[in-house]
């Protein structure tokens, strides 16, 4: 018995190391046979960050774990069931330095579930200091819309503070907000965001700004253009019937405008008010205001004097009239060609109108003339008012005979 015991204690750490070691062996066998190999993506928890300090890149994913689980429990399996992380508290920020290789820890939030592996086991790290900068707060236009002219950009915080990474916030060239002109001209008045951009224009993120939005107010007007343009005096309304205008005066004859260039572009004349010329018989001045279209306005005169000359029209019209004789002699008989002429008569439309055709006579003065033919001039005095255009015929044949004298007694005919 004693043998036996001796036998059994000989060595005995040994053995029961031994028999340890064996049931891991078939632990570990056993876990091995029943090991699940679970392919998706579990994302890497930054823990024990620095206070201060910017992590650079994301810390990836854990993938392939390999676990043990009950078959029931291993059949339900999901990226929830996992937690991986990765201890940052011995990381130095360095700006600029060189990846650090950190541990990844993956654990199962289900006891049931057992990690045995996974992928990777170490990421590379870089913490960069978190550093802060000001900068002037610039206004980015965009393109301005032709016609439009722009004034100074006046804004609610001319200074913003960039905090983030140290070798982001050294991109940062200029803060900027970025606004747009409405091409009708509208006023830029409002609330615009601030973006970090480097030197190429590019957005520089991720980095906090200070304050995040800003105001900004922008007066935008039409481009001013100058020109000098003939005035053109605008007539209303139109003289009494028999009177016309002949000729309208400008004093100055033009004026210097000025204005938005769309405005200025098509632009011929600058125009003036209205005249009124109902009721006008005869030549007036008048000093008149300028019209402008909006936005346009004369630098040099704001309003001009207007000359309108108004006359009496003026015509012609024809009479029928009849021929008397003139120096006639009692011991001769005379036979004209013809009875009578066609008298024209010019003057103002209400000089022809009064003329009175029953009393206009022409005349042929026979004084001398000897037996025979001959040709005599006519003669006539247009009325007053009137002035004399044409006589047709301007002369008629006249024969003389002897005997008493026998005139044909012309009576006098009204034109057409």
């Amino acid at each position: 018995m004693g043998r036996l015991v001796r036998l059994v204690t000989h060595n005995w750490p040994l053995k029961v190391g031994a028999i340890v070691f064996a049931a891991l062996l078939y632990g570990g066998l056993v876990l091995s046979q029943n090991a699940r190999v679970w392919p998706g993506r579990v994302p890497i928890e930054a823990t024990g960050q620095p206070t201060g300090a910017f992590l650079l890149e994301t810390l990836g994913d854990v993938t392939s774990i390999r676990f043990y689980a009950p078959s029931d429990v291993a059949a339900r399996i999901s990226s929830v069931d996992f937690r991986a992380v990765a201890d940052l508290s011995d990381v130095t920020p360095l700006a600029g330095g060189a990846p650090v290789l950190v541990s990844v820890e993956v654990t199962s939030l289900d006891p049931r579930v057992k990690v045995l592996d996974f992928q990777p086991q170490r990421v590379a790290v870089r913490l960069d200091p978190v550093v802060s900068r000001s900068l002037p707060v610039m206004v980015d236009r965009g393109p301005v819309p032709d016609g439009l002219v722009l004034g100074e950009p006046r804004l609610g915080a001319s200074i913003a503070s960039v905090r983030g990474a140290s070798s982001l916030v050294a991109r940062v060239h200029e803060v900027v907000a970025r606004v747009t002109i409405d091409p009708s001209g509208i006023n830029v008045d409002g609330e615009y965001d601030l973006v970090a951009l480097d030197e190429r224009g590019d957005i520089v993120a991720p980095v906090d700004i200070e304050p995040e939005r800003v105001h900004v107010r922008i007066v935008v007007g039409r481009e001013l253009a100058s020109r000098t343009l003939p005035v053109a005096p605008r007539l209303a309304g139109a003289p009494p019937a028999g009177f016309t205008v002949r000729s309208v005066t400008a004093v100055p004859v033009a004026v210097t405008a000025r204005g938005p260039l769309d405005a200025m572009t098509d632009l011929e004349a600058v125009a003036t008010e209205a005249i009124v010329l109902d009721g006008r018989t005869t030549t007036f001045e008048q000093t008149v205001s300028l019209a402008l279209p909006n936005g346009v306005e004369v630098v040099d005169a704001p309003s001009v004097k207007v000359t309108i000359e108004i006359v009496a029209e003026r015509g012609s019209r024809a009479f029928g009239v009849g021929l008397a004789l003139s120096g006639a002699r009692d011991d001769r008989t005379y036979r004209l060609s013809v009875p009578d002429v066609l008298i024209t008569l010019g003057g103002t439309r209400a000089a022809l109108n009064a003329v009175d055709a029953a009393a206009l006579r022409a005349t042929l003065d026979v004084s001398g003339l000897a037996i025979g033919d001959a040709s005599v001039a006519v003669a006539f005095s247009a009325p007053p008012g009137t002035t004399l255009v044409s006589i047709s015929p301007a002369r008629v044949s006249v024969t003389v005979g002897s005997g008493p004298t026998s005139s044909p007694g012309p009576t006098a005919t009204p034109g057409p």
